[in-house]
This record gives C-alpha cells, structure tokens and sequence, in this order.
C-alpha cells in the first residue's frame, strides 16, 4: 500500500466515525404521547422543553399525539395505533386510564405515565421504588385527596356529608373512592357515591344529592367531567353545593375551587426518564418520581355567591384567586 493510500485510509476511518455519529444524533426519534383528552400546547411544549433542557435538539425527535377526546373507551384503539406506527417510546397523559390502556397494549414499548393520581393504588405499578416491565412515571398520591377534603371542610366548616361524582366509564374511580372514602372518615365526614355514564345524567344526579341533603360536592380528575366542566359548574351552582374539583379548569369555568397536581411541570420531568430511556435504561428499572408542585385555584366570586368566606389560610396558598 502506498503512502498516499495509507493517508487517504486514515483520514476516510477518522471522518468516518464522526459523520456516522452526527447522522445518530439528527436520526428522528418517535415519541408516542397517549392521552385521555387532547392536551393544549403548553403541556407538549413542557415536555419538548424537558427534552430540549436534558441536549435533545429540536428536530431530532418527533411528538406524535393521540387523544381519546374524552372517550376513555377509545385508548385501547389508540395506543394500539401508536405501536403500530413504530414509537420509540410512548408517554401516557394526563391520567392513570391512559398509562393502564399503554401498559395492557405492549410489554415491549417503554411507557412513561404521567398522572395526578398514585399509581400503586390505581395499579399502575407494584411499587414506585421497582416498577418493573416496561412502565415507569411521574404520579401523584394521597396528598392531592387530603388537600381537597380538607379544603372543602375549611371553606363550608358545616358540611358533614359530601358527594363524589363517579363516571362508571372510568376504570380507576371505585379504586379512587375507596381512597377518598377512607380520608372522608379521618375528617369526620361522610362519603356519598353519586354515579353517572355521562352528561344526561348530570341533573338527575345533582337531584339526588338535593334530596339527599348532602353538604358538598367532590368531583375527582376525570377527562369526561373535564370536557363538561361548564355544565357541572352551572348545576353546582344552582344547587348551592360548595364544590371542589380535581382539574384547574373548573374554577376558570366558575367552579369554587380545585386542588391538582401541577401536570405542566410533571410533563416537563417525564422528559428526564424518556432521555433515559433513548439513552438505554429499562424503563422498568427507573423509579416512579412523586409530584412536588401543587395548584390550588379559587374562585372568589363563586364563593360570594354562596356565602362563603374564603378562610386566610386557604387564601395565602391560592396560586390564583378569581375575583370575577
């Protein structure tokens, strides 16, 4: 071999292995996102940005959403749709429905969940520290059903027995109510289930918790309920239940008030285990991480409407308070 031939070797080897890794890195990467009802721009941009932040450059992956709309009966379908079309990695949003659809369509596909509620409980996953299979996520936990109690009790000090809106089409609610149920009795309240299949249902329930007596209405995450926020408002109020709600959208609608897991931050995490992921971890070894940020929104005008004080403490830790 000559001189000149051996160079012309060396140098193609040592240019070879830096244009093969430049053409790794801008290789698109699918990333499947799963999700109960479709999520609004700054909940994808959250989870871009997380990604964006952990040195994936823009371009070289791709979001590709499906949404079941509300209609929980559909996630099946879709995340069957997602697997189909070859995602790398789906992330399931923004509740636990979504993540037991992912997980029951595939053992091979690395799943992320992202959910406000707790994910042993809703039965997710075994166990946070070792989820095992091909699921972890970002889940929340008893706090969130506490703190709305809790709140309930210091907003309407009167109320003794509280409603719960079930949606029958939704999986994880009995498991739900057994949680709130058990909180309910720690506060001294009692916990009446109210079931519905969908908004035709709305006023005949609310009827019942007229004659009932019931104090308070708790109305938990739900896509259903969320995509019908403005007619279960209207029926809270005309009934004059103090009512607390799961989904911050409800008292931009004229809700009393909400308590929720800060879902835009915990998508923005999710981007950390995804990066993980792609980078070779077994979605099964990384530890379910707990949601830290929380939102509590009240609604001022609707508790003057129903005579209601909005106690200091309660106040002071208001993210957003509306006056109107």
């Amino acid at each position: 071999m000559s001189r000149r031939t051996l160079l012309g070797v060396m140098a193609g080897s040592l240019l070879g292995a830096p244009l093969a890794a430049r053409g790794q890195e801008v290789t698109e990467v699918k990333i499947g996102l799963l999700t109960e009802r479709y999520l609004s721009p700054p909940y994808i941009e959250a989870l871009r940005r997380g990604l964006m932040e952990l040195g994936r450059v823009d371009g070289s992956f791709r979001i590709e959403q499906r949404s079941a709309e509300g209609k929980l009966e559909r996630l099946p379908g879709l995340a069957a749709e997602l697997i189909g079309s070859g995602v790398n990695v789906i992330v399931t949003g923004l509740g636990s429905p979504a993540a037991l659809a992912a997980k029951k369509a595939t053992a091979t596909v690395p799943i992320v969940f992202v959910t406000g509620g707790d994910p042993v409980d809703f039965g997710i996953v075994p166990n946070r520290l070792k989820p095992g299979g091909n699921i972890t996520g970002l889940g929340g936990g008893i706090v969130a059903i506490q703190e709305r109690l809790e709140m309930l009790r210091d907003m309407a000090p009167r109320t003794k027995h509280v409603a719960f809106l079930r949606n029958l089409g939704n999986p994880i609610l009995p498991k739900l109510f057994t949680a709130v149920e058990r909180e309910s009795a720690r506060l001294d309240l009692t916990l009446h289930e109210i079931a519905v299949r969908g908004p035709a249902e709305f006023d005949p329930a609310f009827r019942v918790m007229q004659s009932k007596r019931l104090d308070a209405l708790f109305v938990p995450g739900d896509a259903m309920f969320s995509r019908e926020c403005r007619p279960l408002v209207g029926l809270a109020s005309r009934f004059r239940l103090p009512a607390v709600y799961g989904d911050r959208l409800f008292p931009d609608c004229g809700g009393l008030m909400s308590f929720s897991v800060d879902l835009l931050e915990l998508c923005r995490r999710a981007a950390g285990h995804v990066d993980r992921i792609l980078r070779g971890a077994r979605a099964g070894d990384l530890p379910v991480e707990e949601a830290v940020k929380f939102d509590v929104v009240i609604n001022a005008a609707t508790a003057n409407d129903l005579g209601l004080k909005i106690p200091t403490s309660l106040r002071e830790r208001a993210e957003l308070v509306y006056q109107q």
